[in-house]
């Protein structure tokens, strides 16, 4: 610092920026460069030499390390006042982090990688950390050196050292858009790194649209197949608009209504009679709505229930019953093509519902795999950074969770679908379509990060629970007896 070197006691729970802050000659040094950005580099480590940033924590510094200060010119690229970072405390272990290194010029394609061009020619090499938990793109993007074009376009790191991943590592940036290689006849291409290595023979962002476009019509092929076809609008004629007083609220099915709970809303919790007329909608499926089929519902709910059974299944759903089922007895009982099993981490699913609290559609999409949902909600926050505490203080508010019983996938249903059946690629039900992790993005629409799904299982076993505890008080009070198993006959669907 100023060629004087100067000794500094850092707390290890705090970054390298807080530790220099509390030095009064850098404090100075600052103030009279508060229009330049601030260079740190390690003397120790795999690569000397390399800039970490500002917000680097200090347990990742080694003892008695001796750190270079210095300041650069900034082009206006990257931001100069103080920043938060959004952890805001770090812990004093080093064993939650990765640290690695990349290469600040990037590969032969690579014509720019740093924001600030000053920092290339001031330094080789940068150093960033990530949480053991990160990705790596959340990691580049949450150290904020780098241009948002590496993250719109083919770009991919490398290793110029056979390092492990979890170890320090040295990587460059490289264009992934080589030569292209005629072929003479297609190939089948079973697995996913075999498309990963065709993909990069693409020379154009139309060809990898199209490329892209056919692996996905590859996915859903399943749902275009005439006889599934057939069989989903079957299955859709049994797929109802919940109107509540007149007015669309939301999405259930037969052969009782089963929606959720949050379309219900109010009721008597003693009698569980609703506090308003329900109206279940057949048929709508255009807006002249000349074949609809209304069919009033009973004024007590059947079963119902809304909130965590434990700490691993929530549940959010209403059991209705018609007055008049006999009116809809031409229309299958969805429950029929539920199988009991777990519910699917992976596949292609279809929605039938009223999204909207419009005419009845149909939405094929994909399961996002437990395993992948993180990547998943770092996908759509980064396209969407300008909405970051929006979603922050709505899950904070809503407090979003996950639960074991969630089946989750990305779709366009949004309002009115509430209550929609879900199917599996063989047009079996596996769920009841139930909310997303929404928030209010431009101009006050409604944007969600992701959608989902109850699963079947634990809501059938709530509904047998609640209707057999219901015939067993019934029973007893007409016959002042314990029910006999002829009474089991009425939990049926």
């Amino acid at each position: 610092l100023s060629c004087i070197e100067r000794y500094l006691a850092c707390d290890t729970s705090k970054t390298v920026l807080d530790a220099l802050n509390t030095n009064k000659i850098f404090r100075n040094i600052k103030k009279n460069n508060q229009n330049k950005e601030i260079v740190i580099q390690k003397s120790k480590g795999a690569v000397p030499r390399a800039a970490v940033k500002t917000d680097f924590p200090c347990c990742l510094i080694e003892r008695h390390e001796l750190l270079d200060i210095s300041f650069i010119k900034n082009h206006g690229n990257v931001a100069t006042k103080k920043e938060t970072t959004r952890r805001l405390s770090f812990s004093n272990e080093s064993k939650g982090f990765v640290i690695f290194y990349i290469k600040t010029k990037g590969g032969k394609k690579v014509k720019r990688l740093m924001k600030n061009n000053e920092l290339r020619k001031k330094v080789e090499d940068v150093c960033v950390y990530a949480f053991k938990d990160d990705k790596l793109n959340a990691a580049l993007r949450r150290d904020g050196r780098f241009i948002n074009a590496i993250f719109k376009k083919q770009c991919v790191l490398y290793n110029l050292e056979t390092a492990d991943l979890k170890e320090n590592k040295r990587s460059t940036m490289k264009s992934t858009k080589p030569q292209i290689h005629k072929t003479n006849s297609p190939k089948i291409i079973p697995k996913s790194e075999e498309i990963l290595k065709q993909r990069e023979n693409l020379k154009n962002k139309t060809e990898i649209k199209k490329f892209f476009r056919a692996e996905y019509d590859k996915s859903v092929q399943s749902f275009l197949e005439v006889k599934k076809v057939k069989q989903l609008m079957k299955l859709s004629d049994s797929v109802c608009q919940i109107r509540v007083e007149g007015s669309a609220r939301g999405t259930g099915f037969l052969r009782f209504i089963l929606t959720n709970a949050h379309v219900v809303g109010e009721f008597d919790p003693f009698t569980r009679k609703l506090s308003k007329t329900f109206t279940a909608v057949f048929g709508y499926e255009d807006l002249e709505a000349k074949k609809t089929r209304c069919v009033p519902v009973k004024e007590h709910l059947a079963a119902y229930y809304h909130g965590n059974i434990n700490t691993e299944t929530y549940l959010d759903f209403a059991l209705l019953e018609l007055k008049d089922a006999d009116e809809m007895a031409d229309c299958p009982g969805l429950l029929s093509r539920y199988i009991h099993g777990p519910p699917p981490n992976r596949g292609g699913i279809c929605i039938v519902g009223h999204p909207g609290e419009g005419v009845k559609k149909m939405d094929p999409c994909f399961i996002i795999g437990k395993e992948n949902l993180q990547e998943a909600a770092d996908k759509h926050i980064s396209e969407n950074v300008n909405f970051i505490h929006v979603m922050t203080q709505q899950s904070l508010a809503e407090k979003w969770e996950m639960h074991d019983n969630q089946i989750i996938y990305n779709t366009c249903f949004f309002h009115g679908s509430s209550g929609s059946p879900v199917f599996d690629e063989d047009c079996y039900l596996i769920g009841v379509h139930t909310g997303g992790y929404a928030y209010k993005g431009e101009n006050c629409k409604t944007r969600s990060i992701m959608e989902y799904a109850y699963s079947m299982q634990p809501i059938l076993d709530s509904i047998i629970t609640q209707i057999a505890q219901r015939c067993r008080y019934w029973y007893f009070l007409l016959f002042r007896k314990r029910p006999t198993s002829a009474c089991m006959h009425c939990i049926s669907f």
